[in-house]
This record gives C-alpha cells, sequence and structure tokens, in this order.
C-alpha cells in the first residue's frame, strides 16, 4: 500500500488505539477511499443514499397522497 516494511511494523505496534490510528496521517494517505471503492467497497454515505433513495421510492408508490 505504498508503505516500507519498517514503517508498516512500527506503526502496527502502536498503544495508542485504534481511534487514534485512524485518525492519523499514515492512514489517511495509504488507506483511501479510492483504494477502498477499488476493492469492492461500499462507502457509508453512498450506502445510505442508495436505501434512502429506495426507500423513498417505495413509501411514494404505497403513499400517493402523502
Amino acid at each position: 500500500m505504498g508503505v516500507d516494511l519498517d514503517h508498516a511494523y512500527a506503526w502496527s505496534g502502536s498503544r495508542m488505539g485504534g481511534w487514534a490510528i485512524a485518525q492519523s496521517p499514515i492512514l489517511g494517505t495509504t488507506i483511501t477511499v479510492e483504494l477502498l471503492q477499488k476493492r469492492g467497497y461500499i462507502a457509508l454515505s453512498d450506502m445510505y443514499n442508495q436505501l434512502h433513495s429506495s426507500l423513498a421510492s417505495n413509501f411514494n408508490s404505497l403513499f400517493p397522497m402523502m
């Protein structure tokens, strides 16, 4: 993912905890939204928009007067 093994090993052993590591610059530059999408993951915002539009259209077809 573009990080040398020494740095990857050092960062993996951090005691900062998951939340702090998730906010670190190293993850922001190595694990990008584009990389996750390329591997088949769907962004939560995209999933919400899909579900919201699907529910809205189903609701409108069930209750056309509302």
